[in-house]
């Protein structure tokens, strides 16, 4: 096993964020907004302490965007975290780099050229349609979280152990 490893760490000091379910979190919040713009994360060693992207099959860089992919294009390009440190409904893209260990502004240079080459994002009608979407409220989720049916009678639980 290479001297490192078990701490999360590689043998140059730099962290994996793979390592742990924790960080695999954040980075799945960044693989999301990837996939609705018709990329995904890549794992590439060589990318110096910074996340990279490859445009998916499906991608038409000349295709009309979706109002996710705007709003996911958005959010990698435009969001900060806040500075007063108050409790907030959604990450921002510079938290969830921060939290797996890679370089900020790096990141959101080489995920928004992927961006940018998968799709056409830079004209009139998809700022125009931005900007919309932006303006309104994002709904709420109308699917409760963690309501599953009891699969195992109470009485029954015991057996499982």
């Amino acid at each position: 096993m290479e001297r490192g490893s078990m701490n999360g760490n590689t043998p140059d000091g730099t962290r994996q964020w793979n390592y742990c379910a924790a960080m695999q979190f954040f980075a799945r919040v960044i693989n999301v907004a990837l996939i609705d713009c018709k990329c995904a994360l890549a794992i590439a060693p060589v990318a110096h302490a910074a996340l990279v992207a490859l445009p998916l099959p499906g991608a038409d860089p000349a295709g009309r965007p979706t109002d996710d992919a705007l709003l996911a294009r958005d959010w990698i390009a435009r969001s900060e975290s806040p500075a007063d440190g108050r409790v907030r409904r959604y990450l921002s893209f510079p938290e969830c780099c921060g939290q797996i260990g890679v370089d900020v502004e790096a990141s959101r240079t080489a995920l928004l050229a992927a961006i940018d080459a998968a799709g056409d994002y830079d004209n009139d009608e998809a700022w125009a349609r931005l900007e919309e979407l932006s303006a309104r409220e994002l709904p709420d989720d109308v699917e409760p979280l963690f309501d599953a049916p009891r699969v195992v009678p109470a009485l029954d639980q015991i057996a499982l152990f």
